[in-house]
């Protein structure tokens, strides 16, 4: 990959839940942060952070949408639902691959592709 995910946020009410939804739906394991980080990690440290709310979203509520390879979409977007989500993007093609987007807990959008 040219360009990796080198960090990525969830902010939100219930960082438990949040954390729980993306082990669950996509196999994703963290390690607990000891210590505050205000800069992305070096390559092969933690990816990322779920936070609990402690200061309201901006105005208007902006957000980055990552998408993340899955094997079966199909299957994800079943499993998603099982655990709450909505769809919001249905399966779509957008040349080789096809995409999907679902919420979160909090309504967040989660991108799935093939």
């Amino acid at each position: 990959m040219s360009t990796p995910v080198v960090w990525f946020e969830v902010m939100g009410q219930h960082g438990d839940t949040l954390q729980a939804f993306y082990q669950d739906l996509l196999g994703w394991r963290f390690a607990p942060l000891s210590t505050p980080q205000r800069t992305p990690p070096r390559p092969g440290r933690r990816l990322g952070a779920f936070r609990r709310g402690a200061l309201p979203a901006p105005k208007p509520p902006w957000w980055v949408t990552f998408y993340t390879r899955v094997p079966d979409l199909g299957d994800a977007i079943a499993k998603a639902r099982s655990l709450g989500s909505q769809v919001l993007v249905p399966p779509t093609r957008h040349g080789d691959t096809i995409i999907a987007v679902v919420s979160d807990p909090e309504g967040h959008p989660v991108g799935l592709c093939t």
